[in-house]
C-alpha cells in the first residue's frame, strides 16, 4: 500500500460508523468524491513519473552527441596544409595529410652523418590535440617564439615516449608539435624544425627568367636603290664642278 492508498484509507476511515442525521447530504456521494480525488492525484503522480523517464532517455543521447562532437575546424583530407623545409639537420621523408592531424616524418638530411635521430611533426587544427596530451593544452618551459607565436619545450612528451618535444601555437587555438628522438636530438634542433614549418603556399618559387632567342644572322642596314630622278641631280652637280676653272 502506497501513500495514496494510505490517504484514501484515512479519508474513508473517518466515515466508518457514522450515521448522518436526518436531512444531511448523502454520505455515499461524499465517499465517491473522495475516491475521485484520490484517483486524480494518483494519475497525476504517474504522469509526472513517466515524463521524468522520457526526459532522461532523451537527455542521455544528446549528452553523448555533444561529447563526441568533432573540433570546430578540420583539414581537407589528402591536401597538404603545410610546407616543411630542411632544418636542424632533418629533411621531410613522408607526409600524411589527414583531417584531424597532418603528420610529417623526418629523416637526417645527411644519412651516415653524426645525427642519428629521427623526427615527427604533427600539426593540429583549432581545438585538436594529440591523444597523449589528455586534452590539455601544451605547457612547459617557454621557448623562443616561432614566427611570432608562443612555444614551449614540453616537460613530458605527448607524441611519443622518450622524445624531445616542442609545441607552438601556429595560429590562435591551433598547435603544432615537433618530436625528435635519438642521438643528437635537442631543443635547439626542435626549434629550427618548427621554424621550417609554414602554411602551404608560403614558400615561393623563383620565377623563370625569359631569355632572348639566339641571333642567327647579323642584321644589316637596309639598302635602297635610288630612282632615276634621285641619281640625276648629283651627277649634274659633279659635271658642273669639274667644268669650273
Amino acid at each position: 500500500m502506497d501513500e495514496h492508498d494510505d490517504e484514501a484509507a484515512r479519508l474513508l476511515g473517518t466515515l466508518r460508523g457514522f450515521r448522518p442525521p436526518p436531512g444531511s447530504p448523502d454520505v455515499g456521494r461524499a465517499v465517491r468524491a473522495g475516491r475521485r480525488r484520490v484517483r486524480v492525484r494518483r494519475a497525476a503522480a504517474t504522469a509526472a513519473a513517466a515524463l521524468a523517464v522520457v526526459a532522461a532517455q532523451l537527455t542521455v543521447p544528446l549528452l553523448g552527441q555533444e561529447a563526441a562532437a568533432p573540433p570546430g575546424e578540420r583539414f581537407d583530407a589528402g591536401r597538404h596544409a603545410f610546407d616543411v623545409g630542411s632544418a636542424g639537420g632533418f629533411t621531410p621523408a613522408s607526409y600524411e595529410a589527414g583531417r584531424d592531424v597532418q603528420r610529417i616524418l623526418l629523416r637526417p638530411e645527411r644519412p651516415g652523418g653524426t645525427l642519428r635521430a629521427d623526427g615527427i611533426v604533427e600539426m593540429y587544427p583549432k581545438g585538436g590535440l594529440p591523444p597523449g596530451s589528455g586534452g590539455r593544452p601544451p605547457s612547459g618551459r617557454p621557448a623562443p617564439a616561432v614566427h611570432g607565436h608562443r612555444a614551449y619545450v614540453l616537460a613530458a612528451p605527448v607524441v611519443r615516449p622518450g622524445a624531445v618535444e616542442l609545441a607552438w601555437e601556429w595560429k590562435p587555438g591551433a598547435w603544432g608539435y615537433v618530436s625528435l628522438k635519438g642521438p643528437g636530438a635537442d631543443d635547439t634542433r626542435a626549434q629550427r624544425v618548427a621554424l621550417s614549418v609554414l602554411p602551404a603556399g608560403t614558400f615561393t618559387r623563383p620565377r623563370p627568367t625569359a631569355s632572348a632567342p639566339p641571333a642567327t644572322t647579323t642584321p644589316r642596314p637596309a639598302t635602297t636603290t635610288p630612282s632615276a630622278g634621285e641619281g640625276a641631280a648629283p651627277a649634274a652637280e659633279r659635271t658642273e664642278r669639274q667644268a669650273r676653272p
